[in-house]
């Protein structure tokens, strides 16, 4: 017969991870001199040319938030505002100086986790990986139902 867990221990380990997970990325977006929310719009544009509607829709936020944001990048010459043939709609696309921070952010992150989990078997990092996975889609789930 399997034990109980204690949901309260297990809400409280992952409010540790959360944080620890949440330090580290702000030390490697600080050596990109970078911060979430701009890491976020550059993974969601990426090597696309989008309009202002379609990073709103993606990144679900509110137009007014990702207008702003968006125009930091732009003065930080991060993103290239082009004018479509409808003067309505601008696109934008990411400028090199964006793919190389972006890049270099992935390349430090991906040297920290690979340091970090140094001592796991790949079969421990597989089962993480797959239980990650298994929370993520019953998160979604439950938030669907409720």
């Amino acid at each position: 017969m399997s034990k109980t867990v204690d949901i309260k221990a297990l809400l409280k380990q992952m409010e540790e991870v959360a944080i620890s997970f949440d330090a580290a990325k702000k030390r490697m977006l600080a050596k990109e001199k970078l911060n979430a929310s701009t890491i976020y719009l550059i993974s969601i544009i990426g090597e696309d040319t989008l309009t202002l509607k379609q990073i709103t829709e993606r990144a679900q936020l509110d137009k007014s938030t990702v207008s702003r944001q968006m125009n930091t990048l732009e003065k930080l010459q991060l993103v290239e505002r082009k004018a479509g043939e409808d003067k309505r709609f601008a696109f934008f696309n990411l400028t090199s100086d964006a793919k190389m921070h972006y890049n270099n952010y992935i390349r430090s992150f991906t040297a920290y986790l690979n340091q970090t989990l140094i001592a796991w078997s790949e079969e421990e990092k597989q089962m993480l990986l797959v239980l990650l996975g298994r929370l993520d889609y019953s998160l979604h789930q439950s938030m669907k139902d409720n």
